[in-house]
């Protein structure tokens, strides 16, 4: 149910757009174009740092808007900035820490964004638990979007936003690059604003630190465990490897949760849920390793002290061995008191857990189905050529 506020206030409109979107949803893998948008999405909400309340998600932008008095020009360059380096950081992690070799999340980082912001008077209406913005300014918001700045990243400001609060006369003295005025005809009629380049902020953006996920010092094997998969090796890993399906096959798990990434990669964590408490374990998955017919990768829980190395070898083009095998560290009580409680039921457990993960690929398989938001793997781990049983 809706309610209509005919009342208008004047309001900062806020638009920040994702520039190549189109070209990147319509020449890639759609499922994981539509994850790594969200998080862009999600990114620039966080970096909202101006009381500015959400209206719409329009695909590829977000409307934002804060009614009252129009923003300084120092508040506006300060917004701006923020969400142009998170957004670009994002990226540049996603090009350091992915393991997907698909279109998607192989070309995101050629995304880039462009901001809009005007000033004028809106009306609401409360749809829900959301105030959607509405109006004529509304509209010469996003009409300002189609414009004929000859760039992809930029900010662009209107004679409205800048007429509203005598601040903006600092604009050329607070910029990142050069102001250049514009007026076109839209129509509604003429526009006027202002545009600065983008781009030299890419300078502040430092490149994401290679994070040491392991556990030092987790040499004690405390058990292992091995199973024939009766699948090919890149299905195999790519129900492994997502977490959000764990709990499917894993003996004893009722739930599991992904918690920073929609999509694997180096860096994700993810919580098995045993007990729906604080105590449920959170792993991080790291130092994924791609050869000829085999994966490697690791899973760490600084909390419990143990992390576990996963082996997936292709056999053939049909079967994948998987091996797991569990350390920690060093502590001839801790390790005593596990071999003699504890070692026989998670050996079991875990035997199970690799029972489970078969018969699922199997049956996925039989179906010849595919896994829904699948990891393309480098050509080289699944060339079976020479492939044998060691």
């Amino acid at each position: 149910m809706s309610t209509f506020n005919n009342k208008s206030a004047p309001a900062l409109i806020f638009i920040p757009d994702i520039s190549g979107y189109t070209k990147f949803v319509n020449s890639t893998e759609i499922l994981h174009a539509k994850h790594i948008l969200e998080e862009l999405l999600e990114v620039l909400m966080d970096a909202n740092d101006i009381d500015m309340e959400l209206s719409e998600i329009e695909g590829d932008a977000l409307l934002f808007y804060r009614k009252g008095k129009a923003p300084t020009v120092d508040e506006m360059m300060k917004q701006v900035e923020k969400m142009f380096i998170k957004f670009h950081e994002y990226l540049r992690q996603l090009e350091t820490h992915r393991i997907c070799s698909c279109g998607a999340c192989s070309t995101a980082n050629n995304l880039t964004i462009k901001f809009v912001a005007h000033y004028g008077e809106v009306a609401e209406n409360h749809v829900k638990d959301r105030f959607v913005l509405f109006g004529k300014e509304v509209i010469v918001a996003h009409r300002l979007l189609k414009n004929e700045v000859p760039s992809n990243s930029y900010g662009l400001f209107s004679n409205g936003l800048m007429e509203a609060c005598d601040t903006w006369e600092r604009l050329p003295e607070v910029s990142f690059s050069k102001v250049v005025p514009m007026e076109e005809e839209y129509d509604f009629g003429k526009a006027n604003y202002s545009y600065i380049e983008l781009g030299s902020l890419k300078n502040q953006i430092e490149e994401p630190k290679i994070e040491d996920f392991s556990i030092k010092g987790a040499t004690e094997k405390i058990f292992q465990v091995e199973q024939i998969v009766e699948a090919p090796i890149d299905l195999t890993f790519n129900v492994l490897s997502d977490y959000s399906i764990r709990h499917e096959f894993s003996d004893g798990l009722i739930d599991s949760d992904m918690l920073n990434h929609k999509i694997a990669q180096n860096g994700s964590t993810h919580r098995c849920v045993i007990k729906r408490d604080e105590s449920d374990p959170e792993f991080v998955a790291h130092d994924y390793s791609f050869m000829r017919n085999k994966i490697t990768f690791v899973e760490s829980s600084q909390k419990q002290g143990f992390t576990s190395i996963y082996s997936l070898i292709a056999i053939d083009k049909e079967k994948t061995r998987v091996k797991v095998v569990a350390f920690t560290k060093p502590n001839f009580f801790k390790v005593l008191i596990f071999n003699l409680f504890f070692k026989k039921k998670i050996i079991k457990s875990a035997t199970q857990t690799m029972v489970n993960l078969n018969q699922m690929c199997k049956k996925m398989v039989a179906k010849n189905l595919q896994h829904s938001s699948q990891i393309v793997l480098p050509d080289e781990v699944i060339e079976y050529d020479s492939v044998d049983d060691k």
